[in-house]
């Protein structure tokens, strides 16, 4: 009689631990690359025995679409994250297709017939964060999961959901973390809160732990120029704005890493030194907040989860229509370093 097919034996197989397989199996968090190991060893095996291993070696191909809605060049932001719905897709034998939208260049029209050409069951939305091309998007009635959203304002349907992170709860924690530590209280948010929902949750988390410290949202006190208008990328122009500012701001709460890299480097052209004069706070935990001097704290994103989420929460949506539309956050991570750590320095 042929011996069964455990949960052991496929470990063993693989020289991994029998809770690494289980979690695999199960539909809980590995590494795609370790999934995909342990699925196509399940398959070769022949393995039956749990249900989820059974939903994720089904027969069942989905055609998935992954729409960014521009030129995606955080790479190091981007890159583990849609590698990991690649990885996702490639483990459950789903066909992936990639298409940037550039509102000023695309034709919505182009993109709808390239969808309707495909014929493809649900979108990836990356980056999507224009509200004339979410709206038509969303009409078009296609399964979407959005990663991250626009900061307009709109009626959630049944025929999308958003995966996010717990931005607001991050920069209002650590905006009372700092005030008991420091006493500060004067925080200056820097970047577009109508950019995407997560930098508009990053201001308001601002304005919350303020006000949980002062009683009061003091207006006017924050450097919010809009994309369109403002080049966060140049150092110069955050210098002016931070030399508009009507008061001295103690840290600098910064909508992400790449903003808060440069108004590093506007500080130190006006002679400010971080954290003594001055501390600053960046989001993502991206490669470039430790790349220079100081380090910058951040709060870190697992970044591989959130993408084999997104694909998980997009196949739940194509195979349930009827489920009313969600937002799923996923927690992130307090790194602390220099730039807001100023027991570590001394005063000259």
């Amino acid at each position: 009689m042929k011996k069964a097919v455990t949960i052991k034996s496929i470990a063993e197989q693989l020289n991994l631990s029998r809770n690494t397989v289980a979690k695999a199996l199960n539909g809980q968090y590995v590494p795609e690359s370790t999934r995909e190991l342990v699925l196509k060893k399940a398959q070769e095996m022949n393995y039956k025995s749990l249900n989820a291993a059974n939903i994720e070696l089904g027969s069942k191909k989905y055609r998935i679409l992954l729409v960014a809605g521009k030129p995606l060049i955080n790479m190091s932001y981007f890159i583990p994250l849609v590698k990991s719905i690649e990885n996702s897709c490639y483990a459950r034998n789903y066909e992936l297709f990639q298409y940037t939208y550039t509102v000023r260049s695309t034709p919505f029209s182009s993109f709808a017939e390239y969808v309707k050409e495909l014929n493809v069951d649900g979108i990836v939305a990356i980056e999507c964060f224009d509200k004339d091309f979410v709206s038509k998007m969303i009409n078009m009635g296609k399964p979407i999961c959005f990663n991250d959203f626009t900061a307009a304002s709109l009626q959630l349907n049944k025929n999308f959901d958003i995966i996010s992170t717990n931005d607001e709860k991050s920069i209002c924690e650590i905006v009372k973390y700092i005030h008991t530590k420091y006493n500060t209280k004067n925080f200056t948010f820097v970047g577009d809160p109508t950019h995407c929902l997560s930098f508009y949750e990053r201001h308001t988390g601002m304005r919350m732990g303020i006000y949980s410290i002062t009683g009061t949202t003091p207006s006017s006190r924050d450097i919010l120029c809009r994309d369109e208008s403002f080049d966060y990328g140049n150092p110069d122009a955050i210098k002016t704005e931070i030399l508009k500012l009507k008061y001295k701001p103690e840290c600098f709460i910064c909508c992400n890493d790449f903003v808060a890299r440069n108004v590093c480097e506007a500080l130190k052209r006006l002679n400010m030194r971080i954290p003594q004069d001055v501390m600053v706070v960046g989001f993502d935990n991206v490669p470039e907040a430790t790349a220079m001097h100081p380090e910058i704290t951040s709060f870190s994103i697992n970044k591989e989860f959130l993408g084999s989420e997104t694909l998980r929460t997009l196949v739940n949506r194509i195979e349930h229509p009827e489920t009313p539309s969600r937002i799923i956050t996923v927690s992130t991570t307090r790194i602390l370093r220099e730039s807001t750590n100023r027991f570590s320095h001394h005063s000259d």
